[in-house]
Formats: C-alpha cells, sequence, structure tokens
C-alpha cells in the first residue's frame, strides 16, 4: 500500500467517525422534536422520488438518508438554548473552512489524486477542543488509531454510495480514472459557472477529438453529483453517449451506440423510467409533462454525429424540454443558441504528468523526462493521443514509430469525418489557410474570388467544427489557426489541390510584391513624410493594398482598378476602423476621386487615431487649403511650424517646401500682410526657404500698397524693398516658378509708378524700369503660360519702350525691339520661287498662349484674300528650332489641303519660312 492509499484511508476514517457520530448524536438527542416538520418532510418527500418509502417516526432512517450538511443542522437545532449550541455551530464552520464535502468526495475516489493536505484538514478537525466539548469522543479515538497506523477501511457502501449522491445514470468506471483528470481546473470552473446560471439550458462542450471532452464532462457530473451544494439545483442526472468509434493501438474501431433524435429521446426516457419508478409514464413527451417540475440534467456525449445532419432538429427538441431542465453536450461541433465552453489541448506542464501517470500505471518507472516531453509535444498535449503513443509504445517497443503512427491515427479520429461532410468552400477555405499559413479574413478575400460573405459563412461552419480557431496577431486582426493535427492531416490527404498549389504561388507574388515595393522606397529615399511611404512593420495584407494603391495613384490609372482597391479597404476598416495608416491611405482613394467630403473625415479619423503625424496633419492642411478654408489650414501648419517641420533636417525638402509655402499663402488669401512682415523680418536666414518666404514677404508688401497709389512718400520705401528682396532672390536662387508668378503680377501691377498721374521720383521709376529690363524676359522664359511675343506683353513693354526718361534701360535691351524697327524685307525672288513651286504666301495673325509649356504648337494664319489656315509645328520644315522664333505678322509660305472644310481653317501640310535681307 503506497503512502497516497494510506492517506486516504486514515481520511476516511475520520469522515466516516464524523458523519456517523454526528447522527448518532442527533438520534440520541432528539427528544424535544426540535427538528421542524418542514426538514423531515423536505427528506422524504425526496427519497420518495428515489423510490424509498420513510416514516416520519423512524429518524434513524431519516438520518440515514440526510446529507451531512442537514445533519448538521439538526444537530444545531436540538442544541438550541443550550451551552452546547454555540459549539455545534463553530464545529460546522471549522469543517465548513476546511472542506469537510470536498474531503469526502475526494476519498470516494480511489484513483483520483488524493492531496496530502485532505489528511492534515481532517485530523485538525478530530483534534479540536471542539469534539471534547460536545462529547464526540469517537473522533477522537478515531484519530488515534490512524496516527497510530492501525487502519479501518470504512464500509463499502459508505465509500461508494455517498449519502447526498444525486440519483443518476453515469458510468460506474471512466476511462480516464487510470490516470486521474490533469489540468482542468480552469474548465470545472468555467462549467460551474455556467451551470450555475438559470437561464443556460443549452450548455456544449466543444473541443476536436480526443483532447478530453467526456473525460471532463464525466469527472464534472460525478463530483456535482456528490456535492451537497446541487441536490437543491438538481433532481437528476440523465447521461447518454453518441459516440460511434474509439481509437486503439488497431486503429480506429466502431462502437454500438446511439444512432439519430429518436434514439436520444429513447434512452432519456427509459432512463427517467428508471429514476422516477414511483411515476408512471410511457413515453418521452409524458415523461416531459410528468416531471417538468423537475430539475434535470440531461447530458449527450458526443453530439456531432447528430449535428451534422440534424441540428436543426436538435434545436427543436431542445426547446421542447421544460425550462427548468438543461441540456449539457459535447461536441466537436458547436451548436447555435448553445452557451459554449471551449476545451484547449493540455498544457505541456499537465501533458508530461499524463505521460508519466499513464507509464506508471502500465508498470513503467524510468522513463526519461525528454522522452516523456517528446510524447507530450509531439502528442499536440492531446490526452487521448499520448494514450495511444505510450500504448503503441509498450506494444512494439520503439517510441518513433508510436508517435508517427499515433499522430496519423489521432488525425484521421478526430477530424476525418468532419471534414467529408463539410461544404465545399468550406474545403477551399481550409485549404487557403493551410497554405496561406494563419490567415486574416481580409487575407482570404485577397486570395480567393469568393465574396465577403461567403468567407463568412464558410468561417462560421469552420469554426462550429473546431477544425479551426481564432487568435489575434500583433495588428489586432483576427487570424485563422488551424490546429497541429488537422495540418498533419492536410499534408498527408490535401482536399483540393488545385486551392492549395493556387494560393501558394499568389502568396509568393505578394510576397515578391511587398520586397520590390519595400526596396522601392528604401532607394527612393522615402519616409514617414511622403505620401507613398510605407512602414516595414506593418500587417502584410496592408501593406500589399497599400502597394496597390501606390501602383494604381502613380499612372493613368483605370477607374475600376481603383474602385477595387476602395472595396478592399471598405472591407478592412469594418473591422479595423482605428488604424490610422489604413484611414489615412482610404483617405488618398476619394482624394483621387474628388469626393473632398470623404477625404477630410477619414483624415480626421486617421488624425484621432494618430495625432502626432505630421503626415495626417499636412493632409489635412492641404484639404483645407484647397476648400478655400485658409484659417482652418492656418491651424495645422502653425502646429508643424512649430514641431519644426518647415526645416529640411526635421523632415524632407518636398515636405517642408509645402508646410512653408502653403502657410504664407494661407496668411497673403486671409490678408494677414503684417504678420506675414513680421514672421518675414529675417527672411533671409532661414536655412531652406528664403526665397519662397522672400516672395511673400514682396506679396504682402505690394498687397499693403494697392489702392494707395497716391501716398508717394509712403509707397516708395515699401516698392525698393520689393526690388530689393526678388533682385536678391533671381541673383542667389535663379529664377524659380513662384518667384517668377508673383514677379510678373508685382511688375505689372505697380506700373503706376511710371505714369504721370502720380508724381513718383525719377529715381524709383528708373529702379523699377531697371528691374524689367534685367529679369522680364528671363522671367516670361520660366513661365508656361507666357509668351514675350503675346500681345499683352509686347503692349506692356512697349508702354514701358515709349516712356520718354533719361537713360531708359528698355530702350537697350536686345529681346525688344519696335515693330517699326524689326521689320525688315523679305526676300522677293524667294517669294516668287516659292509661288511658282505652289506655295500659298500667308501671314501669321493669331499665336495663341498655351496652358502647358510656355510655347504653342500651332498658330493661325492668312492669305490676301482672307482665307484663313492651320498651322502646326508637326509641318514645319525647321521643327521647334525655329518655330518659337516666329511672331504675329510674320510671313510663311505653305501648301495644304484644298478640301472642303465647312468654313473652318485649312490645314497646312508643308510650311516653309521665307528668306530675308
Amino acid at each position: 500500500m503506497d503512502h497516497t492509499q494510506k492517506l486516504r484511508i486514515k481520511t476516511a476514517m475520520i469522515v466516516y467517525e464524523l458523519e456517523t457520530s454526528l447522527g448518532n448524536y442527533v438520534i440520541e438527542n432528539e427528544v424535544l422534536h426540535t427538528i421542524s416538520e418542514s426538514s423531515i418532510e423536505s427528506i422524504i418527500d425526496r427519497e420518495k422520488v428515489r423510490g424509498n418509502v420513510l416514516s416520519k417516526e423512524n429518524l434513524n432512517l431519516i438520518i440515514e438518508s440526510s446529507y451531512l450538511d442537514e445533519i448538521f443542522n439538526f444537530a444545531i437545532n436540538i442544541t438550541l438554548n443550550t451551552s452546547l449550541h454555540q459549539h455545534m455551530v463553530e464545529l460546522k464552520q471549522l469543517c465548513l473552512m476546511f472542506g469537510i464535502f470536498d474531503i469526502r468526495n475526494a476519498v470516494s475516489h480511489p484513483n483520483r489524486p488524493f492531496p496530502d493536505c485532505y489528511w492534515f484538514r481532517v485530523a485538525a478537525i478530530a483534534s479540536d477542543p471542539l469534539i471534547e466539548k460536545l462529547s464526540l469522543s469517537n473522533i477522537r479515538t478515531a484519530l488515534n488509531s490512524a496516527m497510530e497506523e492501525n487502519l479501518n477501511t470504512p464500509p463499502d457502501e459508505w465509500l461508494y454510495n455517498v449519502n447526498w449522491a444525486i440519483p443518476n445514470t453515469l458510468p460506474s468506471t471512466f476511462d480516464h480514472e487510470i490516470t486521474g483528470l490533469l489540468g482542468r481546473d480552469k474548465e470545472f470552473k468555467d462549467l460551474e459557472s455556467v451551470l450555475s446560471k438559470r437561464r443556460n439550458n443549452l450548455i456544449a462542450i466543444v473541443a476536436p477529438g480526443g483532447v478530453g471532452k467526456t473525460a471532463l464532462v464525466l469527472q464534472y457530473l460525478k463530483d456535482i453529483s456528490l456535492n451537497p451544494i446541487w441536490t437543491s439545483r438538481l433532481s437528476c442526472i440523465v447521461f447518454c453517449s453518441l459516440k460511434n468509434e474509439k481509437l486503439t493501438i488497431d486503429g480506429i474501431e466502431p462502437i454500438n451506440a446511439i444512432i439519430g433524435l429518436e434514439q436520444i429521446k429513447e434512452t432519456i426516457f427509459l432512463d427517467l423510467k428508471k429514476i422516477y419508478s414511483n411515476h408512471e409514464f410511457t413515453t418521452i413527451e409524458e415523461a416531459i409533462e410528468i416531471l417538468e417540475d423537475e430539475n434535470i440534467l440531461i447530458c449527450i456525449d458526443n453530439l456531432e454525429t447528430l449535428l451534422m445532419d440534424s441540428q436543426k432538429e436538435f434545436i427543436e427538441f431542445n426547446e421542447q424540454l421544460p425550462i427548468s431542465w438543461k441540456v449539457l453536450v459535447t461536441s466537436r461541433i458547436s451548436i447555435d443558441s448553445a452557451t459554449t465552453v471551449p476545451l484547449e489541448p493540455l498544457v505541456k506542464r499537465h501533458a508530461v504528468n499524463l505521460s508519466r501517470n499513464y507509464l506508471k500505471k502500465r508498470g513503467v518507472l524510468d522513463f526519461k523526462q525528454e522522452d516523456l516531453e517528446k510524447i507530450a509535444s509531439t502528442a499536440n498535449n492531446n490526452p487521448l493521443a499520448i494514450r495511444l503513443t505510450i500504448d503503441l509504445y509498450l506494444k512494439d517497443g520503439d517510441i518513433i514509430s508510436s508517435i508517427s503512427k499515433s499522430q496519423k491515427d489521432i488525425a484521421s479520429f478526430s477530424y476525418k469525418n468532419l471534414i467529408e461532410v463539410l461544404k465545399q468552400k468550406s474545403i477551399v477555405i481550409l485549404e487557403a489557410i493551410y497554405a496561406i499559413g494563419n490567415p486574416n479574413r481580409s487575407e482570404l478575400i485577397e486570395f480567393l474570388n469568393f465574396s465577403k460573405e461567403d468567407i463568412i459563412e464558410s468561417i462560421n461552419e469552420l469554426g462550429k467544427t473546431s477544425l479551426i480557431f481564432r487568435t489575434i496577431d500583433e495588428y489586432g486582426n483576427d487570424i485563422y489557426e488551424l490546429s497541429d493535427s488537422i495540418k498533419d492531416l492536410l499534408l498527408t490527404n490535401p482536399k483540393n489541390i488545385e486551392v492549395r498549389n493556387s494560393i501558394t504561388e499568389e502568396v509568393k507574388k505578394r510576397k515578391a510584391k511587398i520586397l520590390e515595393q519595400s526596396a522601392r522606397i528604401k532607394q527612393l529615399g522615402l519616409s514617414e513624410f511622403d505620401e507613398e511611404y510605407i512602414p516595414d512593420n506593418i500587417d502584410p495584407t496592408i501593406y500589399s493594398l497599400v502597394t496597390d494603391l501606390n501602383k494604381c495613384l502613380g499612372k493613368n490609372y483605370n477607374h475600376s482598378d481603383l474602385i477595387i482597391i476602395k472595396e478592399k479597404f471598405n472591407d478592412i476598416l469594418k473591422y479595423k476602423n482605428n488604424d490610422a495608416l489604413l484611414l489615412y491611405h482610404f483617405s488618398r482613394i476619394f482624394k483621387d476621386l474628388k469626393d473632398t467630403s470623404n477625404e477630410l473625415s477619414n483624415l480626421i479619423k486617421a488624425e484621432e487615431q494618430n495625432p502626432e503625424s505630421p503626415r495626417i496633419k499636412l493632409a489635412i492642411a492641404l484639404r483645407y487649403f484647397y476648400n478655400n478654408d485658409y484659417l482652418d489650414a492656418l491651424n495645422y501648419f502653425e502646429f508643424l511650424i512649430s514641431k519644426n517641420y518647415d526645416e529640411t533636417l526635421k523632415s524632407n525638402k518636398k515636405f517642408s517646401f509645402s508646410v512653408t509655402k502653403l502657410y504664407y499663402l494661407s496668411l497673403i488669401y486671409l490678408g494677414e500682410y503684417d504678420k506675414i512682415l513680421d514672421k518675414s523680418i529675417n527672411w533671409q536666414s532661414h536655412l531652406n526657404w528664403s526665397g519662397i518666404i522672400g516672395v511673400s514677404r514682396a506679396t504682402a508688401l505690394k498687397r499693403k500698397i494697392e489702392f494707395n497709389h497716391s501716398f508717394t512718400d509712403i509707397i516708395t520705401p515699401l516698392v525698393e524693398e520689393i526690388f530689393d528682396i526678388l533682385n536678391y532672390i533671381f541673383e542667389t536662387e535663379g529664377y524659380f516658378d513662384i518667384a517668377c508668378t508673383e514677379a510678373n503680377k508685382i511688375i505689372k501691377d505697380i506700373d503706376f509708378i511710371v505714369n504721370i498721374s502720380f508724381e513718383y521720383s525719377q529715381h524709383i521709376q528708373i529702379k523699377y524700369l531697371s528691374f524689367v529690363a534685367k529679369h522680364f524676359f528671363n522671367i516670361i522664359s520660366k513661365l508656361r503660360n507666357e509668351n514675350i511675343n503675346n500681345i499683352e506683353n509686347q503692349i506692356f513693354i512697349k508702354k514701358l519702350f515709349d516712356l520718354e526718361l533719361i537713360g531708359n534701360p528698355i530702350k537697350v535691351v536686345s529681346w525688344f525691339k519696335r515693330y517699326d524697327e524689326e521689320k525688315s524685307k523679305y526676300d522677293s525672288e524667294h517669294i516668287l520661287e516659292l509661288s511658282a513651286d505652289g506655295y500659298e504666301i500667308v501671314k501669321v495673325y493669331h499665336i495663341p498662349e498655351d496652358k502647358g509649356y510656355g510655347l504653342s504648337s500651332f498658330m493661325f494664319a492668312e492669305n490676301k484674300e482672307g482665307q484663313q489656315f492651320y498651322l502646326s509645328v508637326n509641318f514645319f520644315d525647321e521643327g521647334w528650332n525655329r518655330w518659337g522664333y516666329i511672331k504675329e505678322g510674320d510671313l510663311l509660305a505653305i501648301k495644304y489641303k484644298n478640301v472642303k472644310n465647312d468654313g473652318k481653317p485649312y490645314q497646312a501640310i508643308q510650311i516653309i519660312e521665307i528668306d530675308k535681307y
């Protein structure tokens, strides 16, 4: 006899004597009839349901049929108003504190682990002075005998037929009792919590095969059947099993089992008839009606054999049961409307202990720790797989082959019959999860040609079978995983190899796309300040999607492509609506679709999730700016400048340029000229954008002098500063677009300086004309929509040219001459030759202003009869080399298509310049 068994017997001796002594105490001292009638009638009624008829006068039988808790209450009642009353109350409290009911259960299960603390607890009770004060000396005698190891095992009927047992049809022996049930404390607590709630009438323990569903539920039901707390909650427990096969060392063996709902009903009916033998009912329907007020718990094991084909019928049957009845099932498939208690494989420690205990029970004591861990690990901590592996090892003596065979058998046992009944789309999803490796929903949508609804429906079906389980990844996505066992099964027995191969190739392509984009980002030096930048440490699905968006927006995209990408964003944002990166790039789609309202709303949402992102801040500022909401934009620009993002060292060139330029433009449009002048006092010292700030200062100065032309004393120094600023910018930074655009406006807007109506000094007039002479041609040449030869510019320069000022610098510029000076004679002989060769002599009367590149590719001319012609550079002999020198009024020789044109100009098909002398 081992040490644990001795402790169990010693503990049982004391508990047995405690129950016996308390019962005898009540029988011997109940002379004043202090036990309430209701308490006695409750016991009599309970036993009557069980088929036992008791008389009120037979106190001995009543005490034998009472629970320990009831006996304690009887003893407390009969000591009321005596000096012993308080002692009896304290003894009950002591027994409750030490968990006497749990200890009573433990001694009745010889194959379960028995903590040595139980022995010390009952010893503490038996040795407490309360025992002597109550004259329960036999309890102390039992303690002394136990301590002297004078062992006297209590009667078998007391050990195995506990007084407070709830009537049940549970099996008399359990498969797991050889090792005990390990590592299921959490699940016991979960079951206790779920089953205790009145509203939970259908409870399901869901897990793959072999994890221990049956073992858990049998042990739990056995425990509560022996727990006095549950006797007031449950009238009886009915157990039936639908398990139709078992896994042995010889493979999967069929079992004669209940099949179909009708057989389940018949089994429940027979069990109820057995338990309630004093009631008369001939059908399950009658039993349900007669026992409507009873608290009956029905447990159905391995319900998936029914659910795969008849879930709806089972739900209807459950709904017909009385509200006070409960149904507890184990299944590999989830049940609609059931409260689910999931069951995971054992943790490593308990799996290793299970291996050790099973080997010990099979007579193997010297197994290596590393082999125990190997068995547990390769069995995926599955209790059935562990036992099967050890059985195979003891049969064949080879641990490697035993592990291999058990893995194959357990996978087939756990999953094969489930997979066979799945819909085809669910099979495809299963293969996709295998091929992708723990995908999220977006990846399934990305790699499969299924609708979002199909994906969700299939995921729900698979989730009910325990073939997949859901976790959360580092990015907050719902991730779908396969257990190691199902991976093993799919590895050797693929269900749709075409889908698997196709998805595998698509996964490779996505990885290649991500690597290519990552390399491009590094090559271009993109950073968090750039619109197309994608950080490396993000969800691959999002990375791939943003890559597609960058590619789509980086070319003349197909509108339908962008809409497809938009829908993919929509799908992800439905369950990741707090992802700032997603929201930012989603806004870019609306920006390109000209939906500024949705663009801004998504940017605001992105800002709420990442309020420090400079890229998001700038995007919001730009949207406000181009919506003409300059005050709102200004707030964002000022924030970015306060963080020094207008410096290239803090951000980058493009970002800092946008911040600086649009900040000052916002101030200009808001009329904050004084603020610009205040901010730009030291504009030349700005490290990066002195030119932009200088131009803004010049513009603000120009705006301040508008409509004040007559105040020459005030305006003159402002005009001088404007020219000084622009001179400095052109000399140090060249003729960049913004400076040229503003300078062109300023030159033409302050021409009032040379107006004789105002009395500006010759000094300031010459300074103005000198600026024009020095810079105007270069300014115009840089502007796309300007041309030195267009009418407006020619009129403007001619006006300045005609000013009679001593030393007028416009008189000597090389890029402008008066028409009558420039006019030269054409070679008349050349004109005659061209005419003889069929050319039409025409005069250019209009050169359009080009809106793109500064030089129009076409012009219009007419002959002496007034017939109009359309001339294109594509038909000009000299091409672009000489095209830019042609001016309005020049003569050209052309040939043209002489076809009916409905009044439109004729198309020239050859154009030649006429020689001059």
